[in-house]
């Protein structure tokens, strides 16, 4: 399926968006010199190599290498222009305080104008490319719906606009409603049990649709989805239950109620993203060498890969590949039934001190907690952020309370506000589970801040398990 592939799909489009820059920035010297020799000029060359990294950055910063469902070419035009005069607007300065002025700043200029036409053209090209995908039933989102017989128009207009890729996976109705949309997905009736169907199917959104909205009815079903850290949705003429975390969606001219638990101011989460494409870029640029010399370390030390692949559980239960610096032996998960009696944590995390199975190298990488660096990948890859709650393993997430699921509603991260306290390797699950939660309801972007500042010092002390 198309959304097993979105984070590929998504890089490579953020890949696509800086060859164009790339080709941009030729054509611009090409119209205003005349000639590519220009191209060997030393600081052409920086130039050539600062695109790279800024529209990278830019493309994730902005989520334009991301494909949105409704949004008109208007607004898509909007982002491609912002995003060009920024970029063009970072060349410009950099020429500037350089004192490159034999370059000038009319080629910046072309440039910005290219760019932003030949960036808007691949947009509208893949805008096309993936509406008609999900007119096939590619890349879709599932949705519960919670309604009466007024839902029957909005449940049209779902099934009607296929490029939005909204697919239903069951409808919770009156007869009334059953007349009409029975055979339109599995069909529940009023009294069914929420929290089970969240808990036995992929559900990334609730949809409530009654005319007329019970208060009683809209908590409980609203508690449910906060529990589990699924979105809530509500299209009714009550609208009455606001909270700070609420907003207006439209489907077309279909005004929904959201409410999400986790954070949805807009800027700070642009700047978080920023924030995390261009620190893992420049991690993995600048500790390149480190990275190396651990590898060969780690090589040479003990029999084995490099790199230990984990499946691990992301925003929402999405499963995907962690990677990290091998510190242990190859054979460590077989070897970890017979540690089970000395486990020192509770819940489903294991944990002990002396861990025979850490190699040399491991145990200092683990204090220095330099074998994380490889995640810096999985932020670059959209699939984890700096900060936030550590990814589980599938094996721990199915032993999770209800209440603890929460935590998934939220990108993992690298560090978090419990690696970075003074007991973190005394810390029992239970408050490990509540110190992310408070994190989720309490997040800023001086949070987050202060974490990593945190990180750097605990990493620093060295003592780690």
């Amino acid at each position: 399926m198309l959304r097993e592939k979105d984070k590929v799909v998504k890089n490579t489009i953020a890949f696509v968006d800086v060859i164009i820059a790339w080709f941009s920035f030729n054509l611009a010297l090409l119209i205003h010199f005349k000639q590519f020799t220009f191209v060997n000029n030393k600081d052409s060359i920086i130039l050539h190599l600062l695109i790279l990294g800024i529209w990278w950055m830019l493309s994730k910063a902005l989520r334009l290498n991301e494909l949105y469902r409704s949004r008109p070419y208007s607004v898509v035009l909007f982002n491609v222009m912002g995003a060009s005069v920024l970029g063009a607007g970072i060349l410009g300065l950099f020429v500037f305080v350089f004192n490159l002025f034999y370059i000038g700043l009319t080629p910046i200029v072309y440039f910005g104008a290219i760019v932003t036409v030949l960036t808007f053209i691949e947009k509208v090209l893949i805008y096309a490319y993936m509406k008609g995908a999900r007119r096939k039933g590619l890349n879709y989102r599932t949705i519960l719906i919670v309604g009466d017989k007024s839902a029957s128009t909005f449940i049209s207009q779902i099934i009607k606009t296929k490029e939005w890729g909204y697919r239903i996976a069951g409808i919770i109705g009156d007869d009334e409603l059953r007349k009409t949309h029975g055979h339109t997905a599995p069909f529940l009736d009023n009294d069914a049990d929420i929290d089970k169907i969240l808990a036995e199917k992929t559900i990334d959104e609730v949809i409530y649709c009654q005319e007329k909205a019970r208060m009683e009815e809209i908590m409980s079903l609203l508690t449910s989805c906060q529990e589990v850290g699924v979105i809530f949705r509500m299209s009714s003429p009550f609208f009455n239950m606001l909270t700070n975390k609420t907003h207006l969606h439209y489907f077309d001219t279909t005004p929904v109620l959201t409410i999400s638990n986790t954070p949805m101011d807009y800027l700070s989460l642009k700047a978080k993203a920023f924030f995390d494409a261009a620190v893992s870029f420049g991690v993995i640029t600048f500790f390149s060498p480190v990275f190396l010399g651990l590898a060969l370390a780690i090589k040479l030390t003990s029999k084995g890969p490099v790199f230990f692949k984990q499946k691990r559980v992301g925003l929402r239960g999405r499963k995907f590949w962690v990677y990290k610096f091998r510190t242990m032996v190859t054979n460590a998960e077989e070897l970890k039934a017979e540690l089970m009696t000395e486990n020192e944590m509770d819940g489903p995390v294991f944990k002990m001190t002396s861990d025979p199975r850490i190699t040399g190298v491991g145990h200092f990488l683990r204090k220095t907690s330099l074998d994380e660096l490889p995640q810096f990948f999985n932020v670059l890859m959209g699939d984890m952020s700096v900060v936030g709650p550590r990814p589980p393993v599938p094996e721990e997430v199915k032993e999770y309370e209800r209440w603890q699921i929460r935590r998934l509603s939220m990108k993992p991260g690298i560090t978090c506000v419990w690696q970075v306290s003074s007991s973190r390797n005394d810390v029992s699950f239970e408050e490990w589970m509540r110190m992310d939660l408070e994190y989720i309801d309490s997040w800023s972007l001086k949070l987050d801040f202060i974490i990593v500042l945190k990180t750097i010092r605990t990493m620093l002390r060295a003592d780690g398990r």
